[in-house]
Formats: C-alpha cells, structure tokens, sequence
C-alpha cells in the first residue's frame, strides 16, 4: 500500500504551468457529479496538497451560489459547486500537464449531498440533478466561447456516489450489484454520454471507491455497492474506477477513523466522508482510472456482470475512446 504521505509529497512536487486565459485554443471541459463526497465534503484547512492558480484552469459558475452565474473564474479552493477540498482540482491539474501550452481546461461541479438513485433524484432520465446537470453542461458550452474565447470540448466525466445507495439512508436500502451496475450507474452514463453537448460513446467516464473505514464498518450492506462501483468497466466501454482502497482504515498507530471528523453522515453520524488530504489524493486516482479508460474500447469480460441481464455491455465493434 503506497502511504498517504508518500502521495502527498508526490503531489506537493508537482505544479501547474501559468498562461493568460487569452491565450488558450481549446477548452477540456472536466463535469463533476454525484453527491457529498464529489463536492468536497470535508473541514480540513491545511495540510493537504495545494496547486498553484493559474489561468489556464478555471471553474464555472452555473448555479449563482455564491458566485455570479454564468461566469468563469481561475479554479480555486473552494471549486464552484464544491464544499471544500474536492478530487477535481487535482484532476484538472494532472490533466492540465498533458496537454499543449495553448490548451485550458474548465471544471464544471453539480454534485449534490446525500442524493442518488434511491431517491431518484439522478435517475435516468428525468431525475432532476441529472436534468439540471445536463442543463448546467449546455449552459457552460454557451457561455465559454464567448467569456473566454477558444473552443469548447468535453474531455470527461467524473463521478462519486454511492453511500445512499449502499444503506446510508433512512429506509435502510441495500442496493444489489446488478441493481446499482445495470440498473441505475450505467443507464446514468448511456443518458450522459447521449445527453450533455460533445459527449459520445467515446467519452470516458470514471467513477470511485467510497471511504474504506465506512465500507468496511458497514458490511456487509456496502457490498453490493462497492462491488458495482470497482466493475464499471465490465459494463461499459471507456470507464474506469478511482480506487479508494489506498487508504486505511485507520490512521497508523491509532484507532481513529481515517476520514473526515467534522462532516459526519447526516443519517447516522458514521464517519462517510475523505478529509482534505485524501480528496486530493482520489484526484490522483481519478487520473489513474482516466488514463486506463481512455483505452478501454469493449467492456472487460465477467461472468458476474453478464449473469445480471439488462442491455447488453459490448458494443457492436470497439470504441476509441477520447
């Protein structure tokens, strides 16, 4: 297991070029979605990880929450439409280092806490955090060539949720592996992939793992969940998962959760959430899962995923993933 602060320091060494806005081609627009943990939920004020601002990332305003809607700004912390300390602004910073100097990218974040498919609030295809999603992409898509200049381009879709799915809820619903798989997350990134502008089948879409002190203080009902989470690929081609499980369970020599001690889960006040440090390190992982998305072009074999039912996982020929 690779030590929290041996990525830390990893992430600390690395940095993020600056350039004018004014200068920039091509926009690689980065959504965000899904419910607490996707937004940052977290109060750690230091000792996390930090990137240099630079004009060459920023974040969109959609919602007026705090900021002027329909604006963009240099990415910060707190993202636009995030908490505190989220995963994306490490993504879009390791994103960022790939790409020509003339290039930006755009992060755009509508999560929303304690949501999911349970109460169908991102069900396909009229939940209404995936319709104000959709809307909040388009409306972005509209206003970037004009309030930056350069083109407009979907890069990729990040997604965190799960909790009130696996029986952080008060009806004390455990979704099953083929519920949450082939029922609920991959008609959520058909609709995506079909629905937001420059989206395609080719359009990578990466999930992640929740917090390991929960999903093991809560077996078994966090399995099905999990398990789902971890086989997104066996389901659908350009996909990938951030992995969690490089975290403990608790901090070495103690016995305190390793997570986030001041935003507890509002249902049963079990520690849910990633503190600061570990946000930005799921960041890191995103990238990983991206990376390994990116060429994936037909869904990874499984028994366990076929044996489901539902639509079929392959595509009629393989994908070239963006």
């Amino acid at each position: 297991m690779v030590s929290m602060a041996a990525l830390a320091l990893a992430l600390l060494a690395a940095g993020a070029s600056s350039s004018s806005a004014a200068n920039i081609t091509t926009w690689h627009v980065v959504w965000t979605g899904g419910q607490s943990n996707s937004v940052g939920t977290n109060s750690q004020t230091s000792g996390y990880p930090t990137w240099a601002s630079t004009d060459r990332i920023q974040m969109f305003c959609w919602s007026g929450h705090g900021c002027t809607e329909g604006t963009f700004a240099p990415a910060a912390v707190p993202l636009y439409g995030e908490s505190n300390v989220g995963f994306s602004q490490t993504f879009a910073n390791l994103l960022l280092q790939t790409l020509p100097a003339d290039h930006g990218v755009v992060t755009l974040n509508t999560g929303v806490g304690g949501t999911g498919f349970i109460d169908h609030r991102w069900t396909v295809p009229d939940g209404d955090l995936l319709v104000q999603s959709v809307a909040a992409v388009k409306k972005l898509a509209a206003a970037l060539p004009v309030a930056l200049g350069g083109t407009y381009n979907l890069r990729t879709m990040l997604w965190h949720q799960g909790e009130d799915d696996a029986g952080d809820n008060r009806q004390h619903f455990n979704a099953s592996y083929c519920q949450y798989l082939v029922n609920d997350l991959s008609p959520l990134v058909d609709f995506l992939r079909q629905s937001l502008p420059g989206a395609s089948a080719a359009t990578p879409f990466v999930d992640g793992g929740m917090l390991p002190f929960w999903v093991d203080a809560v077996a078994p009902a966090t399995a099905g969940v999990s398990d789902a989470i971890y086989a997104l690929n066996t389901s659908r081609a350009c996909t990938g998962t951030a992995d969690s499980r490089i975290f403990p369970d608790l901090f070495p020599g103690t016995q305190t959760p390793c997570g986030e001690p001041g935003h507890r889960s509002g249902i049963t006040g079990d520690v849910i959430h990633f503190n600061a440090t570990q946000a930005t390190l799921m960041g890191r992982q995103y990238w990983g899962a991206y990376t390994r998305a990116t060429k994936l072009g037909t869904p990874v074999p499984s028994a366990r995923t076929a044996a489901c039912g539902g639509k079929p996982v392959a595509p009629a020929a393989p994908v070239a993933c963006n």
